[in-house]
């Protein structure tokens, strides 16, 4: 058991010091310090927020709440810092799920680092 509590620290490690993770903060801290961007990405997540609360509470959603967060959508699409901090999360989200999936490629037979013959689509080994 401990050894595989040691292989799952290391694990976490190795994802802590990756490329991916380090660019999604280093992305997240600049989104942080632009006061356009982070301002639009609140906004977003505001209106947004207030759609679904509104839907749980069943009020009906007005086109104007529903335009209002679409021209908020795009305004976040158009904003290019935004767009890197989506991309980076993108990558390590992606980095996340071959991670996921080799583990459970391990656990269930499919795929062991032994007798991976370097054409694994899944975990890219």
């Amino acid at each position: 058991r401990d050894a595989i509590i040691k292989l799952a620290m290391d694990l976490g490690s190795s994802i802590a010091e990756s490329d991916e993770l380090m660019e999604v903060k280093k992305l997240q801290d600049q989104l942080q310090a632009d006061e356009t961007a982070f301002g639009l990405v609140m906004k977003y997540q505001a209106a947004r927020m207030n759609l679904e609360n509104q839907q749980r509470a069943g009020q009906n959603i007005t086109p104007q709440d529903e335009n209002h967060l679409s021209i908020l959508e795009q305004q976040m699409q158009n904003n290019a810092l935004i767009q890197q901090v989506m991309d980076a999360q993108d990558r390590f989200n992606n980095l996340m799920q071959a991670v996921y999936y080799a583990m459970n490629q391990s656990l269930s037979g499919g795929c062991s680092p032994d007798g991976c013959g370097g054409s694994c689509s899944g975990c890219g080994m």
